[in-house]
C-alpha cells in the first residue's frame, strides 16, 4: 500500500516537473516524454532527472525549435525599476557621513564643486521639466476626443489618452510633491550633495508614468506624428538626465576619499538604472510611433485587390 502511494506521489511530482518545461519544449516533445514516464517506473532519481532536463531546457531555450525569444514585460521591468531607484535613493541618502564627507572634500577645489552641484540640479529639473512639457504635443489627441471632431478611430484613440492621461495625474502630482517636498528641506535634510542627486532618481519614474499616453497615441495613424514628437522630447529629457549624473560622477570623484564603499555602490547602481530607464521610455515611444500599420488592400468595385 505505501510502496504503490509513493509511487504514485512520484509520478504525480515527474508531471508537475514536466509542466515546467519552455512551453516550445513541452509542444514540441512534451506528449512524447509523458507516454515515456508513463510507461516505466518512475523512481526518485527520474523526477531529479526531470529536473535537472527542465534547467537544462530553459538555459539553452533558445536552441528549442519553434521557440520564441523571451521577454519581460515592459510594464514590469519599469515598475521593477522605479522601486529599485528609490530603494538605492533611500540607500544613498541614509549614508549621512559619506554625503557630508563628500561634498567638504569635493568644495575644497573652490568654486568647481558649486558649478557641479548647480549644473546636476539644473539639469535633473530640466529633464523633470522636458517630460512634462513633451505632453504638449498630445494636443492633436486632445483636440481629437472633443465632441465636435468627426467619428472614427483617431477620436477613440483621443478618449483613451485623455481618460488615461486623467488617471496617472494624481500619480505624477504625487511623485512632484516628494521631490518639491526634499528639494525645500521638508523632512529630513539632504545636505547640498543630497539635494544634487535627488532629482536623478524621481526623473525615470515621472518618465514612465508618461508613458502610456504617447504610446496609446502611437496605436492611430493619424495620432502616430505627435507621439512621435513625445518621443524626441523624452530623448532630450533623457540626455539631460545622463548630463547630470555625469556632473553627479565628477562631483563624487573628487571626494571619493570620504564615501563609504556602499554609498559608491549605491549611487553608481542608481546611476546606471536612472540613466537605462530614461533611455528605455524615450526608444519604447520612438520605436513604437515609427511602426506603420499594416494597411489593407484597396479594393475594388468587384471587391478583389488591384494588381
Amino acid at each position: 500500500m505505501r510502496r504503490s502511494m509513493g509511487a504514485g506521489v512520484l509520478r504525480a511530482a515527474a508531471g508537475a516537473v514536466l509542466s515546467l518545461y519552455p512551453k516550445a519544449w513541452r509542444e514540441r516533445y512534451g506528449e512524447e516524454v509523458a507516454d515515456l514516464v508513463a510507461s516505466r517506473p518512475v523512481r526518485l532519481r527520474t523526477v531529479a532527472d526531470l529536473a535537472a532536463g527542465a534547467g537544462d531546457a530553459w538555459l539553452h531555450h533558445r536552441r528549442i525549435p519553434g521557440a520564441r525569444p523571451l521577454r519581460l514585460p515592459l510594464a514590469a521591468v519599469l515598475v521593477a525599476g522605479v522601486y529599485g531607484l528609490w530603494l538605492l535613493w533611500s540607500l544613498s541618502v541614509r549614508d549621512i557621513a559619506s554625503l557630508q564627507g563628500v561634498w567638504a572634500e569635493a568644495a575644497r577645489a573652490g568654486s568647481l564643486a558649486g558649478e557641479l552641484r548647480r549644473t546636476a540640479t539644473t539639469m535633473f529639473a530640466s529633464a523633470g521639466a522636458m517630460t512634462l512639457l513633451s505632453l504638449a504635443q498630445l494636443n492633436p489627441a486632445v483636440r481629437a476626443a472633443s465632441k465636435r471632431a468627426p467619428l472614427g478611430a483617431a477620436r477613440t484613440t483621443g478618449h483613451r489618452v485623455v481618460v488615461t492621461g486623467l488617471a496617472i495625474a494624481l500619480p505624477i502630482v504625487f511623485v512632484l510633491t516628494i521631490y518639491a517636498g526634499l528639494m525645500l528641506g521638508a523632512g529630513q535634510p539632504l545636505g547640498l550633495l543630497g539635494g544634487a542627486i535627488t532629482g536623478g532618481f524621481f526623473v525615470p519614474p515621472l518618465m514612465a508614468l508618461i508613458l502610456p499616453l504617447p504610446l496609446i497615441a502611437a496605436t492611430s495613424p493619424a495620432l502616430r506624428s505627435a507621439a512621435r514628437a513625445v518621443g524626441k522630447s523624452l530623448i532630450v529629457a533623457a540626455i539631460l538626465n545622463a548630463i547630470a549624473w555625469l556632473a553627479v560622477a565628477v562631483l563624487v570623484a573628487m571626494g571619493l576619499m570620504e564615501a563609504s564603499p556602499w554609498f559608491v555602490t549605491a549611487l553608481a547602481a542608481g546611476a546606471v538604472l536612472s540613466v537605462g530607464m530614461a533611455a528605455l521610455v524615450a526608444r519604447t515611444v520612438l520605436r513604437r510611433a515609427s511602426e506603420e500599420p499594416v494597411m489593407l488592400p484597396e479594393r475594388t468595385q468587384l471587391g478583389r485587390a488591384p494588381f
